[in-house]
C-alpha cells in the first residue's frame, strides 16, 4: 500500500512557487489507484485505502508533496536531485505468471539531472527537461540490487483556475531503458517456469517502451487533490515478444484527498523551482 501511494505521490505537481509553509506537516487522508500488476500485463487491481502522509521541507532532505527527493545543487535553469521511486509487487496469482516466484517490490534510487529550458510568467507555464538514472533495489526478505532504469522525460507545467481555485497541470512523455537484469526481473522466463502456453524466454537490456502522463492538483494550507493519469506503452520494448507480455498498452489513474491535521509552529520559505519563472 505504501508503495502504491508512493508511485502515485511521485506524480504530483509542485506547490506555490514561493511561499512560506509549516517545515513539517502530517495529513490524514484516502484514495483509489488502478494499476496493471506490472507494465505489460493483462490483469490490474483497484486498490482503495486510508494513508498518513508526513511532510518534511528540509534544505537537502524533503518528503513532500512530490514524493521523497534531496537537493544536491541547483540554480534558476539547472538542478541536481535525489530521488525515490516505488513500483508495486507482483504476485503469482497472476495467471501468466502462475507457478513462478512473487516479484519484491521494487524500489529506484538515483540522481535526475533536471533542466528548465523555457519558462512564462503568464499562467506559470514551464518545460524541464528530467534525466533520471536509478538503481533498481528489490525489498522485501532483505534488498537486493536488481539493476538500473534510465527514464528521460519532458514535461509542460502551467497554473490553471478551476473551481475559483489555482490549480496545478502538467502533462509529459517519458522513453525508459532497462538493465539487463531489471528488465530479466519482470520478463524472463527460466526453462523451470516454461510451460506449453509460457515458452522460456531470456530478456535483454534495451529500450522499454513510452509513458504519457498527466497530473491536476490543488494544495492549500488545510487540504490536497490531486488526480492523476498514466498511458503506458510497450510497442518496440526489447521484451515486447516475452510470453510475459499481455498487452502493449495499459492505463494507471488515481486520485488522493489529503487533509493536513498536525503542522509544525516553524515555517519555511518554500521555492518550488519547477513553477519558478523568470
Amino acid at each position: 500500500m505504501a508503495r502504491r501511494l508512493l508511485i502515485l505521490l511521485s506524480t504530483l505537481a509542485a506547490s506555490a512557487a514561493a511561499e512560506e509553509l509549516p517545515l513539517w506537516e502530517v495529513g490524514l487522508g484516502g484514495g483509489v489507484i488502478r494499476i496493471p500488476d506490472y507494465r505489460g500485463s493483462g490483469e490490474a487491481g483497484t486498490y482503495p485505502y486510508p494513508f498518513v502522509m508526513p511532510i518534511y521541507r528540509g534544505r537537502q532532505l524533503q518528503a513532500d508533496e512530490e514524493g521523497i527527493k534531496g537537493v544536491l545543487g541547483e540554480s534558476s535553469r539547472l538542478r541536481l536531485d535525489f530521488s525515490v521511486f516505488g513500483n508495486v509487487p507482483v504476485s503469482s496469482d497472476n495467471k501468466v505468471r502462475e507457478g513462478m516466484d512473487d516479484l519484491d517490490p521494487i524500489l529506484e534510487i538515483g540522481p535526475m539531472l533536471r533542466y528548465k529550458p523555457w519558462t512564462a510568467l503568464r499562467s506559470s507555464q514551464s518545460v524541464i527537461l528530467d534525466l533520471p538514472v536509478r538503481a533498481a533495489l528489490s525489498v522485501g526478505n532483505g534488498v537486493r540490487y536488481v539493476g538500473y532504469a534510465v527514464t528521460p522525460r519532458i514535461s509542460y507545467r502551467r497554473q490553471v483556475d478551476l473551481f475559483d481555485s489555482p490549480w496545478k497541470w502538467s502533462i509529459g512523455a517519458e522513453a525508459l531503458w532497462g538493465s539487463g537484469g531489471l528488465n530479466r526481473y519482470y520478463y524472463q522466463v527460466d526453462a523451470a517456469d516454461a510451460t506449453a502456453q509460457r515458452p522460456a524466454y531470456a530478456a535483454e537490456a534495451g529500450f522499454g517502451g513510452t509513458r504519457l502522463r498527466t497530473s491536476l492538483y490543488h494544495r492549500d494550507r488545510q487540504k490536497l487533490v490531486s488526480l492523476y493519469a498514466l498511458y503506458d506503452n510497450l510497442q518496440g520494448a526489447v521484451f515486447e515478444d516475452s510470453p510475459l507480455v499481455e498487452q502493449t498498452s495499459g492505463w494507471t489513474i488515481g486520485f488522493v484527498v489529503t487533509w493536513f491535521v498536525f503542522q509544525s509552529k516553524d515555517l519555511v520559505e518554500v521555492k518550488q523551482w519547477e513553477w519558478i519563472t523568470e
